[in-house]
């Protein structure tokens, strides 16, 4: 399937509110996905969601005042109460910090292979995202003009304002859900994914993930289109850079980093077959050798081992065992060519829906 694609512009209110206007539908249908699933999730009333995330928003404005702006405009044209929008952008946070127990949240697989290895000497970035079917109405594909930073093309929920994508100066971002025991109030992950999207450069997107307390773990893939790439494994207070020593990064959903025997990793017990994921995908990938293209990656992410919880994810098809805590099915794959500045991308599992070309309509 596709998603509907918007584009926006104008100052960071105005921006907001075009989205509001254009996808109220879709963020409709997020909101009230995640009323259901916050509580058979987490046993979180939508109540209790919204007074919790009145507390992101001073965060928010810290990190970027302007982001807030874009969210407030969002809700003025949607019709929205602002701590609605407010939950969106911190629903991670949220169900991570308000549930009882560790509770699963949205995986992934995602990959990254610089241009010496490339057959068409690019810089290619992408990934599986790996999450509940039910939010896949609310799915679009949005572009921000928003000079004078850069252009952003993503894929996103409606109505979160940064997500998994690229901009018209080069950088890239992938997401992979973390986590841990630690809980500390901090920037929502996707307030920061906004903020490397804002970037023009690859040291800029890093200071964007590092300069302040986040609200729960997370892992950023992020690459630029002049080819290099750099993986960010965060906790909430700490953080740690991986760069590639063959040319490729492959992460799924635990800590892979030197200090990852530090940390209790509590995803990995969430998604077990994020090993296996990790394991895969980078043996995969490294059969290619210095013969990898865009047909690679997309055979890598259509990939059934260990089905149904393998890199291409059908968990939908069986139901929640011992040993198998959530059930999640891979929403979209996306595959980007920074060099090119483009990106296709499947609306589904990308083993049967066929991927779509996008690319900026407007580039700075």
């Amino acid at each position: 399937m596709s998603f509907p694609h918007f584009r926006i512009s104008g100052t960071a209110f105005e921006r907001g509110q075009q989205l509001g206007r254009l996808a109220k539908q879709q963020i409709i249908h997020n909101i009230e996905t995640y009323k259901v699933l916050f509580w058979e999730m987490a046993k979180v009333k939508w109540d209790a969601a919204r007074a919790h995330s009145a507390q992101y928003i001073s965060w928010i404005e810290r990190y970027d005042a302007e982001i807030l702006e874009e969210i407030r405009g969002i809700s003025h044209g949607a019709e929205l109460d602002l701590l609605d929008l407010i939950v969106l952008n911190a629903r991670s946070e949220i169900i991570t910090n308000l549930a009882g127990k560790d509770v699963p949240a949205d995986g992934c697989t995602s990959m990254a292979a610089v241009p010496e290895i490339t057959t068409g000497q690019e810089m290619l970035l992408g990934q599986n995202w790996d999450w509940n079917n039910r939010i896949k109405p609310g799915m679009i594909v949005l572009e921000i003009d928003q000079a004078p930073r850069p252009t952003i093309l993503m894929v996103t929920e409606a109505g979160i304002v940064g997500k998994i994508g690229m901009n018209s100066a080069g950088v890239g971002v992938c997401l992979n859900f973390l986590g841990t025991t630690e809980r500390q109030m901090g920037v929502p992950i996707h307030i920061v994914l906004r903020g490397i999207l804002n970037s023009h450069t690859l040291p800029q997107a890093i200071g964007q993930v590092a300069r302040l307390t986040r609200g729960t773990s997370a892992n950023y893939l992020i690459a630029h289109k002049e080819g290099e790439v750099v993986d960010v494994e965060t906790t909430p207070s700490n953080y740690d850079v991986l760069y590639p020593d063959n040319g490729w990064l492959v992460h799924a959903n635990h800590f892979i980093g030197p200090r990852s025997i530090l940390i209790e990793d509590t995803a990995r017990i969430m998604s077990p077959d994020s090993h296996l994921r990790q394991g895969r995908a980078s043996k995969l990938l490294a059969r290619y050798g210095n013969g990898v293209d865009t047909t690679a990656f997309k055979h890598i992410f259509s990939d059934h081992g260990a089905y149904p919880d393998g890199i291409c994810r059908h968990g939908e098809t069986q139901p929640v065992d011992l040993g198998r805590p959530m059930i999640s099915s891979t929403v979209f794959s996306i595959v980007m060519n920074l060099s090119e500045g483009t990106f296709e991308l499947s609306g589904g599992q990308p083993c049967t829906e066929a991927y779509a070309k996008y690319g900026f309509s407007a580039v700075e």
